[in-house]
């Protein structure tokens, strides 16, 4: 037990206090899974860090709870607690096939047809991660429906800086859509090989920056955008969107 005056209580301290904790998940402590940081000790406070696999961890109250528990049980209530849940999103990799650079994760989300709400699940999947601190894109490869823009209230073009193009920001959300291009209720008409270089610049001209996640709005069925896509990028996850019928 450590007194508030202690000087003597080092950041060892702290790590011991907490290896009883464990990730419910995984089943190790945190301290064995590299997920205290930053600790700080000073003024009566015992300040850190706990780095969680994923921004969406549905545990992460209860991992919060456990760590003041174990830190006030070793250290006494004398001393103030200040912890922060954070997270270290790692990606597969952003190199193998289409090198976005700065971009952890892709996540595609399409439909074998249209009308099921595909584009309202991909804006809420964006916002949902974005809701738990990860950086995230929101891209429309909708070329035919652009909806997005419309679903997240965004108005605007984008504008150019150099040679990058600068998406247009809501909420926190990076997005890009041909939605901002084309003039209201204007008809595409569009094949494969126009298709495919809107798609280039959409990944590779875009300045989406850092980003945890990508979330890409796949046109509906399997036309030229989604087999451009697939091909292309390497994909960390995909949902598709269906109905009952």
């Amino acid at each position: 037990m450590f007194g508030k005056k202690s000087s003597s209580l080092t950041e060892q301290d702290v790590l011991d206090a907490l290896r009883g904790v464990k990730d419910p998940d995984l089943h190790r402590d945190l301290v064995d899974l590299g997920m205290i940081k930053n600790i700080r000790i000073g003024d009566g406070t015992v300040a850190l860090t706990v780095n969680l696999t994923t921004p969406a961890c549905p545990l992460k109250a209860q991992i919060e709870r456990d760590v003041r528990q174990a830190l006030a049980s070793r250290l006494g209530s004398e001393w103030d607690l200040a912890i922060t849940m954070g997270a270290e999103v790692r990606g597969k990799g952003v190199v193998e096939k289409g090198d976005i650079p700065g971009i952890k994760n892709v996540l595609a989300v399409g439909s074998g047809k249209g009308g099921v709400g595909k584009s309202t699940m991909a804006a809420a999947i964006a916002y949902g991660l974005r809701a738990y601190g990860s950086k995230v894109g929101l891209m429309d490869a909708d070329v035919y429906g652009p909806s997005i823009p419309h679903l997240v209230g965004a108005t605007g073009r984008p504008m150019a800086r150099g040679e990058r193009i600068q998406p247009i920001e809501v909420d926190g959300l990076k997005l890009m859509s041909m939605g901002f291009l084309l003039e209201p209720d204007r008809a595409v008409i569009m094949r494969g090989p126009m298709l495919h270089g809107i798609m280039q610049q959409f990944l590779h001209q875009v300045d989406w920056g850092p980003l945890d996640y990508l979330v890409i709005d796949l046109p509906p069925g399997t036309g030229d955008v989604p087999l451009t896509l697939s091909q292309t990028l390497p994909l960390t996850g995909a949902v598709v969107v269906c109905t009952p019928q």
